[in-house]
């Protein structure tokens, strides 16, 4: 008899009909739905490291890397005279007061009349020819910068990070 097959149960002889492939087809499906699992549940361990501390470290790391946002303090203007070839001359500034951390730019609101005592002891001593230059410039955007640091008390990385110049000129 073809597609069906006789088994002897304890002298008992039962009809067992066979379905072309169904069970062929279920065991493939079984399977692949095991090794779907497995491999996920193994990309799951592996992409997370498997400890949760180590998860936890990925995530500090994560928002340790985070865009900074810049926050600016406007300074009031400027004025400093120089002497230059026997004749005075004067020096305007606008600035911006540049850093990543709310601290440093509180101190700085509360030390302006430091920030600004430094400053103005600074641009005084510069070379009214050398500030017509960009580079003139440049250099005192970088002394100020450091003056800036040194009266507030901070290291570079905890204080003030840029200086803009908004408004510079030379009379």
């Amino acid at each position: 008899m073809a597609g069906k097959d006789n088994l002897n149960l304890g002298g008992d002889a039962v009809e067992v009909e066979e379905k072309s492939g169904g069970k062929g087809k279920l065991i493939i499906i079984l399977v692949a739905v095991v090794v779907l699992l497995g491999g996920g549940a193994g990309a799951f361990f592996f992409l997370s490291g498997g400890d949760s501390a180590e998860g936890e470290e990925a995530v500090e790391e994560v928002v340790e890397e985070a865009p900074k946002v810049p926050l600016y303090l406007d300074m009031e203007k400027l004025l400093v005279n120089l002497e230059h070839g026997g004749r005075t001359r004067y020096v305007q500034a606008e600035m911006q007061l540049m850093a990543y951390k709310q601290e440093a730019v509180d101190q700085a609101t509360r030390d302006m009349p430091a920030i600004r005592d430094a400053l103005i002891t600074l641009f005084s001593q510069q070379d009214f020819a050398a500030l017509k230059t960009i580079e003139g410039k440049d250099k005192l955007r970088a002394d100020a910068l450091i003056a800036v640091n040194k009266s507030l008390g901070l290291a570079p990385a905890d204080g003030i990070q840029k200086i803009y110049f908004e408004n510079f000129v030379l009379q």
